[in-house]
């Protein structure tokens, strides 16, 4: 008994010295690492340098870039072109507005007067050539007939109902938009600068609609209001952009000059104060600031910042500026 009174006694000498000596080590997490190649010390608010600095090599920093895969820049209506030269073109600047084209538009009578039995279309409606748009019952025959469509196109004005007396009045406007007519105004001055298929660029006040066409004609008389002569370009309009009463700004081209490097107006944005183009490689779209010299307000001049051969955006831009924001505003926190 005595001899294991001694034994345990011994035992707890043991324990208790090596828990001394255990719990008045420094504690490994107080340990400093070792200074090496890859150690890399904190600032006092514990921002690293290298992750200050690290994603600014190459002199691009990630925030004045985006990832957006094909797929959706096609959704967004992202449209990218090839820089290269071009011809800065000296413009003759008009206003005016879009008409129906008076070539493609009919305003549609009833050949002989009489009742109006049936009416089959109706305002907005599409038409083909030779469809029937009304019956009428004509005053001298009592025979009923019917009144067709001169041409393709869609239904703009409709003047009668079932039981109306159609007489001499048109009862249906109808016109094919495939094209519009920019009736512009010329002053008597520059009336020698601007002649038959002349090249005009047409947009709409707001910029959102823009297109080309060609002098279609010159009115031979003048405006007793504004003394001014009107002039008629035809424009393409397939894709129904214009709209007749829409108001417009243009520029009739009379005279032109090549430049080496040239962009579209519409790619160029500001961004942190600089002048930059969104350049296209894969699906990554990063801003490259530009140094710009002429523009004629549809392509400006090139100096420095990109070089000939470059993708750039040129179309909604504004769109790849915004996901860089949002991408930057995401990075800050």
């Amino acid at each position: 008994m005595k001899q294991q009174t001694l034994a345990l006694t011994a035992a707890i000498v043991v324990i208790a010295g090596f828990g001394y000596w255990y719990f008045s080590q420094p504690s490994l997490k107080t340990i400093a690492p070792a200074e090496g190649p890859e150690h890399t010390e904190a600032d006092e608010h514990g921002h690293n340098e290298t992750e200050e600095h690290g994603h600014e090599e190459g002199g691009q920093s990630e925030e004045q870039a985006t990832i957006i895969t094909d797929e959706a820049a096609k959704a967004a209506g992202i449209l990218v072109e090839t820089a290269g030269a071009a011809n800065l073109s000296e413009r003759l600047h008009l206003r005016g507005k879009i008409i129906l084209n008076p070539e493609t538009t009919a305003e549609v009578k009833a050949r002989f007067a009489g009742v109006v039995k049936s009416v089959r279309k109706t305002i907005g409606q599409n038409v083909a050539k030779g469809e029937t748009l009304s019956t009428v019952e004509s005053n001298d025959s009592l025979q009923t007939y019917t009144v067709t469509s001169p041409l393709a196109g869609v239904i703009l004005t409709r003047n009668i109902n079932v039981g109306d007396t159609a007489a001499d009045q048109p009862i249906f406007t109808v016109a094919n938009l495939s094209t519009v007519t920019a009736e512009l105004h010329v002053f008597p001055q520059d009336l020698s600068r601007v002649h038959v298929g002349q090249t005009v660029q047409v947009q709409s006040v707001d910029g959102s609609v823009d297109g080309s066409g060609k002098v279609k004609s010159l009115l031979p008389t003048t405006d007793a209001d504004t003394q001014t002569v009107q002039v008629w370009v035809t424009l393409d309009n397939t894709d129904a952009r214009w709209r007749s009463g829409m108001a417009v700004q243009a520029g009739a081209v009379i005279g032109e000059e090549q430049v080496a490097l040239a962009v579209l107006n519409s790619a160029l944005q500001t961004l942190e104060d600089q002048t930059v183009v969104f350049v296209k490689e894969g699906e990554s779209y990063s801003a490259h600031p530009i140094k710009t010299g002429r523009t004629d307000g549809i392509y400006t001049e090139v100096l420095e910042g990109i070089e000939a051969g470059t993708n750039y955006v040129a179309k909604n831009s504004f769109i790849v500026k915004a996901d860089i924001g949002k991408a930057s505003a995401e990075h800050a926190h």
